[in-house]
């Protein structure tokens, strides 16, 4: 009998530790604990368990105080910011004006990153202490969006970070920012567990300890889930949606995202690695240089059909590179309309009549029906005369020779925040010194977006501003740099006693789930 009240007492012990523990099996691989080597969907969404940054966004994607309590324009190239005080690392170091002036010198010198924060950073002139907790910032012209710019950047330890490498954040050694996690084990492609921060600054996170289960292959994040093995997955496989819910274990959750799946076209280059004759012998000219050929290709994608049928309504067809819901974006402009007859048309007055072989490369474990939808491209393109092949490669070899410049076409996803600063990466001419073009891997160019856009990003009144914007989006659109396809919608399941609140960012942690009633 005391055996029996023992064990019974002793399950009551463990179950609210037990309950305190959250398992999350994603699809975002989280390649680095660096919070300056890589923008990207992965370390946007794991990174927030450690860092903090002095500016976030709020479900509107409006600046909301964090690590700054507030700030305010002072001229039009000088902002002054509040910092929070008491704020503490995890090594029990104070945070102070310091941190924030070698967080912004080492951003953008991190060497290799595939994809820099320095298009957050680059048009500071100079940041000067007034004491620990303000700062002075200088931008070289009138820049509207620095806090919004902040809203990107990881604050980081001058102690703990002095010196230190992207190896030395990968071991953990300074791997120490003021979140309301702390590390406990990083294993690359493999796992990310964390542990509550009680001194954290800011409310309390609710999960004692956590752990993010790298799972990228769809059907295996799925068995997970239903054998207990996690408790909650992002990029629900979209064919098993209407199974979970007649299951009834499971609560399904779905929120659009401030992103766009898009196809990259070389149009920089006068002979393109993967556009040859139909026969595979080389070309005389690169045909994606004519903006005619890529409003064919664009023409020739039945936008519709891929949400509805590949999709199965996990998407919105896309006209612009953030849906017109999100700060910035153009009104005025739609999806272009499946029209193959105007596309073979376009192809002909092009000189293309005959048509050209060309391979479209894609990722096969990064995105929701990642593959399929190069497929069904492909055919697509098939059908207005083109030899349309693909190749499909995992996520860490893909970006790795897309940065490279090494495709013809490729299909990939960008988010943003606001919609200045998708052109900026994806559209803007490369340009390192100005943060332009950090993920403009065809290496596009065109002088006047550039200018239309610069002239934006330095109007101070917000009317005008969005003005200006509005008439770089809609000549650069104009130009077809790149195919928007559609905006996705991601679908996440948790067991029936969780809750999960989708972010407009592409984010998947334990921030967005609670027990329900929470």
């Amino acid at each position: 009998m005391l055996r029996r009240l023992l064990a019974v007492l002793a399950c009551c012990l463990l179950t609210p530790a037990l309950a305190q523990s959250l398992m999350l099996g994603t699809k975002l691989e989280l390649n680095t604990l660096d919070p300056h080597f890589f923008a990207a969907f992965p370390t946007g969404s794991s990174h927030e368990y450690l860092y903090d940054k002095l500016v976030v966004l709020d479900d509107k994607l409006k600046a909301q105080p964090s690590l700054a309590q507030s700030w305010k324009l002072v001229d039009n190239l000088t902002w002054e910011f509040k910092l929070r005080k008491g704020v503490m690392f995890h090594d029990g170091s104070p945070f102070t004006a310091d941190d924030v002036l070698f967080t912004v010198e080492r951003v953008p010198n991190v060497p290799n990153s595939p994809n820099s924060f320095s298009q957050y950073t680059r048009g500071i002139e100079k940041i000067t202490k007034v004491d620990d907790h303000t700062i002075v910032v200088r931008t070289k012209e009138p820049n509207p969006q620095l806090p919004n710019d902040f809203s990107n950047v990881w604050i980081i330890s001058a102690k703990a970070a002095k010196g230190a490498t992207t190896a030395d954040f990968n071991s953990g050694k300074a791997a120490i920012g003021t979140g309301p996690y702390r590390l406990v084990e990083w294993v690359n492609g493999e796992r990310l567990v964390v542990e509550r921060n009680d001194k954290y600054w800011g409310p309390k996170p609710h999960w004692a300890k956590v752990t993010e289960r790298v799972i990228a292959k769809d059907p295996t994040r799925l068995a997970a889930l239903l054998s207990g093995q996690v408790d909650a997955i992002d990029a629900v496989p979209i064919p098993d949606l209407e199974r979970l819910r007649k299951e009834g274990r499971f609560a399904l959750y779905r929120g659009a995202a401030a992103l766009v799946h898009y196809i990259a076209l070389d149009s920089a280059r006068d002979v393109s690695p993967f556009v040859t004759a139909k026969d595979g012998k080389p070309l005389a000219a690169n045909p994606l240089k004519d903006p005619r050929v890529r409003k064919a290709l664009s023409l020739a994608i039945n936008r519709d059909a891929l949400v509805k049928r590949v999709m199965e309504g996990s998407g919105i067809p896309a006209g612009q590179l953030l849906s017109a819901e999100f700060p910035g974006s153009s009104k005025a402009i739609k999806p272009d309309p499946f029209d193959a007859a105007r596309a073979q048309a376009l192809l002909k007055e092009a000189g293309w009549g005959d048509g050209f072989r060309i391979v479209l490369h894609a990722t096969a474990d990064r995105y929701p029906n990642d593959g399929s939808l190069a497929q069904a491209i492909a055919q697509m393109w098939t059908r207005i005369g083109l030899k349309a092949e693909v190749e499909t490669l995992p996520g860490s070899v893909f970006f790795t020779r897309a940065s490279k410049q090494e495709f013809s076409a490729f299909a990939a996803q960008y988010g943003a925040e606001e919609a200045s600063n998708s052109l900026r990466a994806l559209v803007a001419t490369f340009t390192p010194s100005k943060g332009f073009g950090t993920a403009n891997r065809t290496r596009y160019s065109n002088p006047v977006v550039d200018s239309l856009l610069e002239e934006s990003n330095r109007t101070m009144d917000d009317e005008l501003r969005q003005e200006k914007l509005t008439r770089a989006i809609n000549f650069a659109m104009s130009d077809t740099p790149l195919i928007p396809v559609f905006y996705p919608i991601f679908d996440f399941a948790s067991k029936k006693d969780l809750s999960i609140t989708p972010r407009a960012q592409r984010r998947f942690n334990a921030m967005m789930v609670l027990p329900k009633g929470k």
